[in-house]
Parts: C-alpha cells; structure tokens; sequence
C-alpha cells in the first residue's frame, strides 16, 4: 500500500479501507461521498417489477420519465428539455465537452469537474475563481465581474455547484439573486450542478434557474437526495433558450452512451410520481443528517480547526491552518500529506482540500459511516459511534501538535 498516495482520492479511500479492514483494524471512513442511508423500499421493488425492461431508448430517456422530469421542472417562467445519462458526472462530462467557449470552476469544486477538462484537454479554455473560507467560499462577485468582462463577447459557461460539495456549503437566495445579475448581464451560461440542491437545510433554498431561467441547465441525479449512487441514473434540464447546446449534447449522448439502464428509468419514473413518499424520505433524511451533524461537530468546539457552516448534506471542510507549525514538525505541509498522515497513523479517511483545486491545508469529512433504515429506524437511534471515535481520535491527534 506504499504507493496508495498516488492514486485517485475516492478509491484511495476505498482501498486502503478495504486494506485496514482485511487486517482485522478500526477504520474511520470519512472519505466516501456516498449516502449510505437505504433507498426507499418501494424503489426496490420497482427495480424487480421492471427488470424485463431491456429495449434500448435515446439520451432524452424514456418517454414516460422524460414527460414526468419535464412536469418538475417546467413553470410559468420557462420550459425545459430533458437529458438523461448514467449519473450526473456523465453529464457534466458530455455537457462540458459539448460547449464551444471558455469554462468557469469556483473551486474547491468537485473532482470531476477538473478531471473531465484535462481528459477532454481543455485547459486552454479553463478558468478558475478560488473561494476560501475568509469568505465562507463564496464567488467575490467584483472578480466574477471582472472575469466575465475579460472574457468579453466569447462564449462562456460557469460550473456552479449549490449546495457545494467539499465544503458544504450553500448561497443564499440574496446571494444567487445579485450574482444571477452579473451572470445575465454578461451572458454567461450556467450548469447547476444541483445533486445537493433537496438536502439544503434551508427550506426556502431556491435554484439559481429561479433569477435567470434562460441561462441556467439544471443537473440532478437519484444519487445523494433518494441515496442510490450506484443506480447511475442523472438528468439534465435544459431551458429552450439553450436549444442548440441541448441538441449537441444529445448527439453526444447519443454517440457515446446511448442511453441509462432502462429498468432504472422505469422505477425511476415510478418512484418520482410519488411526491409524497419522496418529500417524507428527503424530509427524514435531512432531519437525520442534522442530528449526526449536531453529534459530531461539537468535538471540534476546544480544537483550533476552522470550518464554514453546514448549510446542507453531510460534508464538513476543515481548516488545519492553525495548526500549521505544529504540522510541519512531523513533515506534513500540505493537504495531501495531511490526509495521507492521518490514514496511516490514525486510520482515519478523508479527502484532501489538493483534489478539488484548493491548496489550503484542509480536509473533506463525509458524515456517512454508519448504516440506517429511514422508513423502520427511529433518527436518535442512529449508530455513529465509529464517527464519533474518529473524531476523538482526530482531536488526539490535534493535541499532539501543540
């Protein structure tokens, strides 16, 4: 496992817990993204009632998704056409690869969205604002001026990610209105990257697409809010105004997926029409994420670590700033080799703040080590005693360093 570090950071994670836990060794998995809460039992059974489904279909989806996709995003304001792939990151890829123009990321931002520039080589053509936590990561929107007035007449396309993942965090609806303002002022396309946009704490969190519906692709996925990452089913609505650039990524699609798993748009489709069971799982699952948060987070109350508010999900992004000099005695000065010491020593998992373009020295935490049923188990029932070790265990950690 000497090489482990070179690897990429999620199945970094994976492995070398898989390699801990062969040895029979305590593992403090922070590191995974995914909600490991269990799907609804009706999803379940509606992958069995529509297993036999096996025609192929085009990269709109299923007639009867796409009808019902359309259903939830349509309004007064704009109309929407559907793209549907295997998961969201296909679809940021296909969208990312389809758009003639410069492309914006805010970092810290998702991994793949970065990955997916230097595969399809596009760094000629990438910008990047950096967010830090002086400013809970929000854009400066004087410098996203400023960057979209250099830009000039040339097409361009921001990736903004709300609620955020590493960070956790999210814009307020002030926030998203008066950067909707800057962004229509300078015509500047827009992927919302909403996979985290249901689990936001605030309960009247809007859509950027709610300001500027002409500008903004809204991206979404039965991944984190209905817990089934491994399903790979995500959906793209395009405004009609962006009517061309729907058309390109549908060929695109097309050439190079074909189209998601049929059964699991089906059961998909199944499952959405039932807004009242999905309002209620979404609603439990952000009243369970709250109480873990509200467990775990007061560990870090007499430690020097800083971090921005949890405004949704389950990631929390710590700053080891402080600890700096004490950090750089045991030969750790960057967030790598940070995360790196604190597998090794502590087995510990997390994600280093170098994977999604921050070169702060901090760390992604994902609150997701534990197992629950929504629909049978009582929330304070929850079993997160290993996360709560982890934290103490990071907190003796912390206290060696002074």
């Amino acid at each position: 496992m000497d090489n482990i570090i070179s690897i990429s950071p999620t199945l970094q994670s994976k492995l070398y817990m898989e390699h801990l836990q062969k040895e029979g060794k305590k593992v403090y998995n922070f590191g995974l993204g995914q909600n490991s809460v269990k799907q609804p039992e009706l999803y379940i059974d509606l992958m069995k009632k529509y297993a036999h489904k096996k025609e192929y279909t085009s990269s709109q989806g299923i007639p009867e998704l796409n009808k019902t996709l359309k259903t939830m995003y349509n309004n007064g304001k704009m109309s929407y056409e559907i793209l549907v792939g295997n998961g969201l990151k296909e679809l940021l890829f296909v969208v990312q690869c389809a758009f003639k123009g410069k492309i914006i990321h805010v970092t810290p931002s998702w991994v793949s969205y970065k990955e997916h520039i230097d595969i399809l080589e596009r760094n000629d053509d990438l910008i990047e604002i950096k967010t830090s936590i002086e400013n809970k990561f929000r854009v400066d929107l004087n410098v996203l001026d400023n960057v979209l007035q250099e830009i000039g007449d040339e097409p361009k396309m921001i990736l903004l990610n709300y609620p955020n993942n590493p960070t956790g965090t999210c814009y307020s609806n002030k926030e998203l209105e008066s950067m909707a303002k800057i962004l229509k002022k300078h015509n500047c396309v827009v992927f919302g990257d909403e996979i985290y946009l249901n689990l936001s704490y605030n309960p009247k969190q809007r859509s950027l697409s709610y300001y500027i519906p002409e500008l903004v692709i809204r991206g979404s996925s039965v991944s984190k809010d209905l817990a089934c990452g491994g399903y790979r089913l995500g959906w793209c609505a395009f405004p009609e105004t962006l009517g061309k650039l729907f058309t390109r990524c549908c060929q695109y699609g097309s050439s190079v997926y074909s189209c998601a798993p049929v059964p699991i748009q089906y059961a998909t489709q199944e499952l959405l029409e039932n807004q009242e069971l999905c309002t209620s799982y979404i609603e439990k699952m952000k009243d369970l994420f709250s109480h873990i948060i509200g467990e775990l987070i007061p560990f870090l109350d007499n430690t020097k670590i800083k971090y921005p508010g949890i405004e949704a999900s389950w990631y929390v992004y710590l700053d080891f700033k402080s600890y700096k000099e004490g950090l750089k005695k045991i030969g750790v000065q960057d967030s790598i080799q940070l995360s790196h010491y604190l597998m090794v020593n502590y087995h510990i998992l997390t994600v280093a703040a170098q994977h999604f373009g921050d070169d702060s020295l901090s760390l992604r935490f994902s609150l997701v080590d534990f197992e629950f049923d929504l629909e049978k188990e009582d929330i304070k029932d929850v079993n997160i005693e290993n996360m709560k070790e982890g934290f103490q265990e990071l907190c003796t950690f912390l206290d060696s360093l002074k």
